[in-house]
């Protein structure tokens, strides 16, 4: 996941907003594996796993258009 994020941040033709983002791209992969996992066991996660059909389809018409300006199918 973070590997794809990177590579989708990388793609991107602006510096990403918030710019905290920037640090994804820096900091080393283990210190975000860390942070990534300790955040996704908290309950603050709890609603990314939403099933809502509107946020679905917006999350992956966001999925396209990034895979668009990465060139990966």
């Amino acid at each position: 996941m973070i590997r794809l994020i990177r590579t989708n941040l990388e793609a991107m033709l602006t510096r990403p907003v918030p710019r905290g983002f920037n640090a994804v791209r820096i900091v080393p992969e283990g210190v975000l594996v860390a942070g990534f996992r300790r955040f996704l066991r908290r309950p603050a996660a709890a609603s990314l796993g939403t099933t809502d059909p509107a946020a679905s389809a917006e999350l992956e018409r966001m999925a396209e258009q990034i895979r668009a300006n990465a060139g990966i199918r």
